[in-house]
Parts: C-alpha cells; structure tokens; sequence
C-alpha cells in the first residue's frame, strides 16, 4: 500500500530519537530560511509502529528541523506503515534518500556503514562491493573497517575529521590511545590541522618516544613544553608546526639532533658563500660530506674553489669530519 499524505503536527513526530536519521551536524539556516519564506516543498517521510503513539521520521529530519525554527506548527508527510515498511527497509529509504540529494560527511558514512554491518547484518563483501561506491568510498576491506571504526569514536574526534581539523587516520590513532590522553592529542592535532603526511610524521615520534620512555602521549606532550607552543599569541600557525616538530624530532633522535645542532654550529664558523652547499650524510650515518655550488663564470668558480680551500684549511673543519 502506497504512503499516506497528510499534514502532522511536528509534536507527534519524534525526530532526534528516530533510528532512521543519518545526518551528522546538519546546516540548517539555509534550509531555514527556505522554509520560512517558502514552506516545506518535499514531504518528509515517517513511519507508525502498531500500537505506538506518534511517528518516527525516515527522511526529513532537517525539514522537521527547520519548520521548528521556522515556528511552523505542521509539516507535510508520506506515513508508512511498520507492517509494511520493516526497520530495514526504511533505514535503506533513508539511505538513498540522503545519498541521491546531498554529499554526506565522513562520519555520516561511517554510521551508515556500521548499522549495515553490525544491525543488519550484511556481509563485507555485499558492504565493499555495494555500499562503499554508493557512498563514494573505495572498494575496500580496510576502507569499510576504517569507517566503522570512525563510527564509534568520541564525538570530538568526529568533529574534528568532518571539520577537516583530523586526518581520519589520526583520528582512529588517537581512538585507541588511552582516554586521559584525548585533550593532549586533540588540541595538538586540532590546534595545528596537520596534513595526512605531517599528521603521520608526529604520530610516528609520539609512538617512538613513549615506547622508548615508557610513558604516555600526554606526559611527552607536556614534558616538552608542547602546550606552551601551542597557546603562543607570537607565533604563527607555520611556524608552532615547525616549533612542535622540532621539539618531537629532538626528543626522537637525541644524537642526531645533537649531531645537527653541532653541524650547523661549525658550518658557521666556515663562513662559505651562500651558493655553495655543505651538505652531510643522512643523520650522519655515512663516511662522506657533499659539496654543490652552480657558477656562471669563471670567476665565480674560482671565488667559490678559492673559499673552499680556505674552508679545509680551517680548524672547524676538523670538527666537522669528527661528526663522521
């Protein structure tokens, strides 16, 4: 039998417990506004279970929404009937409807997946091979389990993928870090919004040093002055990423950072032209420097030849091979 339509009070509807809706922190003033002036053009879609006071909403939770910040008393619906749209059916109504009208965020994917997977029961290979395209996900294994973990994580972490603040890679790395740990991570990787790479880079020195020092994220993150960075008005966005690798990379590789602050200091002392490059092996595992310079004349080339072997006459230099 085909939907009911009629006009239902928006008090017989029970919208934000329904557990058909899939949208995830709506924008609403648009919508709003629409309606306001216009009314609500497309009906939402509700659903009566026998025996059951009022309705749940299908599709249409940001037009019930947006008719109560409107002041609207009603809104039009299609009522179906629980005994002839299943629990199942009308969550895949709510699916489609959302997919085929609007580009829906992460963590709404993610709980669409999860339900699929953990309520419904289907299979991951029904899950990849279908309902990843339809999301505009990847075919994968790994994809699907990656949003269904998603699915689950602190609403913060949520935020911060959807507002584009966490790589989702960080944010499931900051998931399965202990609780406490959460407000360090979070204000570091919101308050920088690293890129996926860069996010991965401090990841890894974070694991590394806690695994190294038996300690946890959070302890690390303030031993090294990290939120201090971080709260510093004179520094800009760039320049706390550089300030916070630095300090991470240092904790990470203590000889070699030490290494590098004693190169850099005698490269100094040589005083070579800006041109010509000093430069040492990878964290100084290998038995040679390397020199590079371009020129365009021949008296740029002897300048450049002439302060070299001024350099290798230098005591600094010996300190430099001692670093080998």
């Amino acid at each position: 039998m085909a939907p009911v339509f009629q006009h239902v009070a928006l008090t017989d509807i029970a919208c934000d417990g329904s557990p058909f809706v899939v949208t995830y922190r709506p924008a609403l003033q648009a919508l709003q506004r629409s309606v306001a002036r216009a009314g609500v053009r497309t009906p939402v879609h509700l659903r009566q279970e026998p025996g059951q006071p009022g309705y749940q909403v299908i599709c249409g939770a940001k037009r019930w929404h947006a008719c109560h910040g409107a002041g609207h008393a009603t809104v039009p619906a299609l009522i179906h009937s629980a005994t002839e749209l299943s629990h199942e059916q009308a969550f895949l109504l709510a699916v489609y409807d959302n997919v085929g009208c609007r580009v829906l965020n992460a963590v709404e994917k993610a709980r669409i997946l999860l339900r699929l997977r953990d309520e419904f029961g289907y299979a991951t290979a029904v899950l990849t091979a279908e309902f990843c395209p339809l999301l505009d996900l990847p075919p994968q294994a790994e994809t699907l389990v990656a949003y269904c973990a998603l699915a689950t994580l602190d609403e913060a972490l949520q935020a911060g993928v959807v507002d584009g603040d966490l790589p989702l890679d960080t944010a499931l790395w900051i998931g399965r870090q202990p609780r406490e740990n959460l407000p360090a991570l979070l204000a570091l990787f919101t308050g920088l919004k690293l890129g996926s790479n860069r996010a991965r880079e401090f990841v890894a020195m974070l694991e590394d040093i806690c695994r190294r020092g038996g300690s946890n994220a959070a302890a690390v993150l303030q031993a090294l002055h990290v939120p201090d960075i971080l709260a510093a008005p004179h520094l800009s966005g760039p320049q706390k990423i550089e300030q916070v690798r630095r300090v991470l990379h240092t904790a990470r590789y203590p000889r070699f950072s030490a290494y590098e602050q004693q190169f850099q200091e005698t490269l100094r002392q040589l005083r070579l032209p800006a041109p010509v490059q000093l430069r040492p092996p990878p964290y100084f595992e290998g038995q040679q420097y390397q020199v590079t310079f371009g020129f365009r004349t021949r008296q740029e080339l002897q300048q450049y030849a002439q302060r070299l072997l001024e350099a290798a006459d230098h005591p600094a230099c010996d300190d430099l091979l001692a670093l080998l």
